[in-house]
């Protein structure tokens, strides 16, 4: 008896769903621009968009050669290595803490800053989350 209402009920859903998929498609096809200056606008928007890439690959092409950007490229590099050597020192030391959560606030030249670590390796820092990089 059960299983026969489940049964309709199943029936039901999936003839909603087929409904609901049909006033869908009909949705789409009404929305649909097949308008001459539309379409116009979609091809110029186009060939505009390929002309922006290009422009940028050259200008990166032409960056590539440029000394003093390359210089700044590897200081990047440089500074986001050690950056991610500080993070892995500062999260070693955070496992030598004892399994409780900790809250403390430190005084820095942009402000206070809240400091709170929890017993599962999160560190947050005013309040957002400061992830192992």
């Amino acid at each position: 008896m059960v299983d026969d209402q489940i049964k309709l009920a199943l029936q039901e859903i999936k003839k909603l769903r087929e409904e609901l998929r049909d006033i869908r498609k009909d949705i789409k096809e009404e929305e649909k621009i097949d308008s001459p200056e539309y379409l116009d606008l979609e091809k110029a928007f186009k060939d505009l968009k390929k002309q922006v890439k290009e422009f940028k690959e050259e200008w990166m092409r032409e960056m590539q050669s440029d000394e003093h950007y390359n210089k700044l490229r590897e200081m990047k590099i440089s500074k986001e290595e050690d950056i991610a050597e500080a993070n892995e020192k500062l999260f070693k030391l955070i496992s030598q803490l004892p399994q409780k959560a900790v809250d403390m606030n430190m005084e820095t030249e942009q402000g206070p800053i809240r400091i709170q670590i929890m017993p599962e390796m999160r560190l947050y820092l005013n309040g957002r989350e400061e992830r192992k990089k």
